[in-house]
């Protein structure tokens, strides 16, 4: 009896010690979000120009494009904007209720898997997209400083995409340009820390998934 009951304990402490060894399982990001789904988007440019790596608004009035799922995300209207004029680019995500949930993609760990890409494209063009479109992310420490702020510019270093400035090099009347929200699986930089660019998610991506994909049309006219 006591040769059982010692051979019992025996196994027991062996089946505890291997629970407690046993890897925690990787949580998948994508699949677990920390964030409501965005059901409306708003895209403002203001333009301006920067001042090394701040934007000073020029004071002329701001254009928006608002699309949502319930229109389908077809976009409000088409705007017309300037080559070779900076703009401020604010990206604001709205959940179903009609609140700003921008604060959910950038708190709590959230970005490190959260990047806006801008892809554009012109009709019938072989252009690239850098000889199309430059862009800076202008994401800041705080995440909600104003637009022409103090606050610590951190884009560079941590790319997201909820404020950047975006200048236009070419004159058209068939800009598109598709706005991706990259939730990565566990990180959206690389073993070696790079970042990608704004224009093409990079390989070590690959396994993320989009929380919004959305293409919206703009056109642009030359400087005067």
């Amino acid at each position: 009896m006591q040769t059982r009951q010692l051979l019992f304990v025996a196994l027991s402490a062996i089946l505890i010690m291997a629970t407690s060894c046993k890897p925690k399982e990787a949580v998948d990001e994508t699949k677990q979000k920390n964030h409501q789904d965005t059901h409306k988007i708003e895209i403002t440019f203001t333009p301006g120009a920067m001042k090394g790596d701040k934007f000073i608004p020029s004071g002329e009035p701001s254009a928006s494009i608002i699309a949502s799922q319930a229109s389908e995300w077809r976009q409000s209207k088409v705007i017309t904007l300037q080559t070779d004029t900076p703009y401020f680019v604010q990206v604001t995500h709205y959940s179903k209720s009609g609140q700003s949930i921008n604060r959910e993609y950038v708190t709590n760990g959230e970005d490190r898997i959260h990047q806006h890409f801008f892809m554009p494209k012109i009709e019938e063009s072989n252009l690239s997209a850098t000889s199309i479109i430059d862009y800076l992310y202008l994401d800041t420490d705080p995440w909600d400083a104003p637009i022409s702020t103090d606050a610590k510019v951190i884009g560079k270093e941590n790319p997201i995409g909820l404020k950047g400035v975006m200048t236009f090099k070419v004159p058209t009347e068939q800009l598109k340009i598709r706005l991706r929200l990259l939730h990565a699986r566990g990180s959206k930089f690389s073993s070696e820390g790079k970042v990608s660019p704004f224009y093409q998610p990079s390989v070590w991506t690959a396994n993320g998934q989009y929380d919004l994909d959305f293409t919206f049309e703009l056109n642009v006219k030359s400087k005067k």
